[in-house]
C-alpha cells in the first residue's frame, strides 16, 4: 500500500510533464514536489531526477516571462536531494546530473541550474584581519626611505599609475611607493599592507610561484607622508594633499602582465592559468579578489549612480569599454596583486558563487585581450567609418587552450584536488564567439548624458571631451546641460544602454563557477565526488 508521500509524488511527478498543464500550473507542481522532497527526501527516487531533467532541457516554458523562476525551483529539488543525509546515494545521482545538464542547456533553464549549484552550502570562514588604529602618519623623504631600508640607490624611478616604480641596482626587486587618492580610505592603503603579511604566513603557502611583496614600515607605520620625490607625480590633483603613502619591495616581474604586447602565448597561457589557480586557493581560504580587473557597465556613470557603475555580470548589460580595463590586470607574471581589493569572506551560497564568476568572468577577458594587444593601432572605427576587423589577431586553438587552461587552475585551487572534470562549456563555439564580439569593434560610442554634463564643472566638461577626440572649435559650440552629447570611448561589448553583445562569455563562465562549487561541495560530501567527477569526464 503506497504511503501519502509516495501519491503524492507520484502526482507531481505527472504534472511536470503534462503538456496540458500551463506555466503557473506547472509551477505550482514544481513547487509542491519541492516541499515534498524537502519533506520526505527518502521517498524520491531515480525518476524523480529524470522526471526534473526532462524538464529542464525541454523547451516547454521557456519563452514564459518568469521561466528563469521555474526551472530553478526545478534545480533546486536536485540540490536538495544532493544536500540531504537521507537519500541513499541519489543525491550523488542528482548532483552529477544537473552537471551534465549545464552542458545540454541554455537560456534561463542553464541560469537556472547554474544558481542552483553555486547556492549549495559550502562552508568558508575567511581569516580576520587585524585593524588597527592609523592615528598618525610619520614624515621621511624619498632619499632616508631609501637609506632606511638599506638600500645604496633607486635607480631609474618611474610611474606605473599612481605608484612610483624603482629598480633596486644588482637585485631582482622594485621599490614601489604607492600614493594615496585623495578620495580613498586610508585604512585601503594599511589593509595592503596587512594583507601581504598576512599571505606570508605558512597557512597560505602554494606549490606554485607566487611572489608576495615585502612591506616597509616607517616608525612601525604602514602609511607615511612620503617628500622630495625624485619625480612628480601625473594627476597630482586626484591625489592626497599629504602625500600619504605606502611602500613595498615587490619582484621586478611584479608589474609584468599576461596581455603585455611583448609577451609570448606559452607564458600568458601559463599566468593564465597560475593566476586563476590563486584566486580559486584564496577564494576556497575565505579570501576574494573582488577586483581581478576594474569592470564597468557605465564608467562615466559611476559619480551619480548607488552601484558606481560597476559591473554586475549576473544582469548580463553591456560591458564598458572592456579592452582598457584589461591593460593593467591584478595578476602577472609575479603573482596577484593590489591586495588593497583582497576582502575576506566568511559565506557560502550565492554570494560566494557571484564572486567566483566576476574571477572567470575576468580571466577570460584578459585572454582575449592577450591577442588585442598585439596591434592595439588596430581599433576602433576605420577611415571609412567601419568597425576595426582585428579577428586575425586571435589564434582559435590557442584560445580554447586558454580557456580549458583557466578552467582547470581554478578548479584545482578552489576544489584543492587535482582531478578535474572537462570544462562545462562548449569551447569551440565560445572561442568562436568571443573572436566575434572582441575581434571587431561594433560598439564605440556612447552618450553623455545632461545629468553627468552637470555633475561637471566648465574644466572637467572641456578635459573629458578632450580626452574623448573632441577640438578646441568643437568643444566651443556644446553647451553643458543643454543636450546629450555621443562621444567615442570603445570598444564596447553591447550598445549603449543595451545588452552584453557576448552572452556566451556570461553563460559559461556561470557554468565554470557553477561546477567549482559543487565540486567543493562534492569533496566535502563523504561518497559524492567520485559520481560527480565520473559524469564530468
Amino acid at each position: 500500500m503506497p504511503t501519502y508521500a509516495h501519491t503524492l509524488k507520484k502526482q507531481a511527478l505527472s504534472a511536470l510533464l503534462d503538456p496540458s498543464f500551463d506555466f503557473i500550473a506547472t509551477y505550482h507542481a514544481v513547487a509542491d514536489l519541492r516541499r515534498l522532497a524537502q519533506k520526505h527526501p527518502g521517498v524520491m527516487d531515480e525518476r524523480t531526477v529524470e522526471t526534473a531533467a526532462r524538464l529542464l532541457v525541454s523547451n516547454d516554458h521557456e519563452n514564459a516571462r518568469q521561466s528563469y523562476f521555474l526551472f530553478r525551483e526545478v534545480a533546486k529539488i536536485l540540490t536538495d536531494l544532493a544536500v540531504s543525509p537521507e537519500t541513499d546515494g541519489l543525491g550523488a545521482t542528482a548532483l552529477a546530473s544537473l552537471v551534465e545538464l549545464l552542458r545540454q542547456t541554455d537560456g534561463s533553464a542553464h541560469r537556472g541550474i547554474a544558481e542552483a549549484l553555486g547556492s549549495l552550502p559550502v562552508r568558508i570562514t575567511g581569516p580576520r584581519l587585524t585593524i588597527g588604529p592609523i592615528s598618525s602618519h610619520p614624515t621621511i623623504s624619498w632619499e632616508r626611505l631609501i637609506k632606511a631600508n638599506g638600500l645604496v640607490s633607486a635607480d631609474n624611478p618611474r610611474y606605473v599609475g599612481r605608484s612610483l616604480v624603482a629598480s633596486i641596482p644588482q637585485s631582482n626587486r622594485v621599490l614601489v611607493i604607492k600614493l594615496a587618492k585623495q578620495s580613498e580610505p586610508i585604512s585601503a592603503l594599511a589593509n595592503e599592507i596587512r594583507w601581504m603579511e598576512m599571505l606570508k604566513k605558512p597557512d597560505f603557502t602554494v606549490d606554485c610561484r607566487f611572489d608576495i611583496p615585502t612591506p616597509i614600515r616607517i616608525q612601525n607605520r604602514m602609511v607615511f607622508c612620503i617628500t622630495r620625490l625624485p619625480i612628480r607625480p601625473p594627476m597630482e590633483s586626484a591625489l592626497h594633499p599629504e602625500r600619504l603613502a605606502i611602500g613595498f619591495l615587490a619582484h621586478r616581474d611584479y608589474f609584468v602582465y599576461p596581455n603585455d604586447p611583448l609577451m609570448k602565448t606559452p607564458f600568458a597561457k601559463e599566468i593564465l592559468r597560475r593566476s586563476a589557480f590563486l584566486l580559486g586557493r584564496l577564494a576556497a581560504r575565505g579570501i576574494i579578489h573582488d577586483a581581478p580587473i576594474p569592470l564597468f557597465h557605465n564608467r562615466t556613470q559611476r559619480l551619480r549612480r548607488e552601484d558606481q557603475g560597476r559591473y554586475q555580470w549576473f544582469r548580463a548589460g553591456r560591458l564598458d569599454q572592456w579592452l582598457e580595463s584589461c591593460d593593467f590586470p591584478n595578476f602577472g607574471l609575479s603573482g596577484l596583486r593590489d591586495f588593497e581589493h583582497l576582502a575576506t569572506i566568511c559565506d557560502h551560497g550565492r554570494n560566494l558563487y557571484r564572486h567566483v564568476c566576476t574571477h572567470f568572468f575576468s580571466l577570460l577577458l584578459v585572454a582575449g585581450s592577450h591577442f588585442r594587444c598585439r596591434d592595439r593601432s588596430r581599433a576602433g572605427i576605420d577611415e571609412k567609418g567601419n568597425p576595426v576587423d582585428a579577428r586575425g589577431l586571435f589564434d582559435r586553438d590557442t584560445l580554447k587552450k586558454m580557456i580549458r587552461e583557466i578552467f582547470t587552475g581554478y578548479y584545482e585551487g578552489f576544489v584543492e584536488t587535482t582531478t578535474v572534470p572537462r570544462p562545462p562549456v562548449d569551447l569551440n563555439r565560445l572561442a568562436d564567439r568571443m573572436i566575434e564580439e572582441m575581434g571587431v569593434d561594433r560598439y564605440m560610442t556612447e552618450l553623455l548624458r545632461r545629468t553627468d554634463q552637470n555633475a561637471l564643472t566648465d574644466e572637467e566638461f572641456s578635459a573629458f571631451l578632450k580626452t574623448r577626440g573632441y577640438d578646441e572649435r568643437q568643444i566651443k559650440g556644446l553647451h553643458r546641460g543643454e543636450r546629450d552629447i555621443l562621444i567615442t570611448s570603445g570598444p564596447h561589448l553591447g550598445d549603449f544602454n543595451r545588452q552584453i553583445s557576448l552572452p556566451e562569455m556570461i553563460q559559461g563562465t556561470a557554468a565554470m563557477a557553477a561546477v567549482c562549487i559543487a565540486g567543493r561541495f562534492a569533496v566535502a560530501t563523504k561518497g559524492l565526488h567520485n559520481e560527480f567527477y565520473s559524469v564530468g569526464k
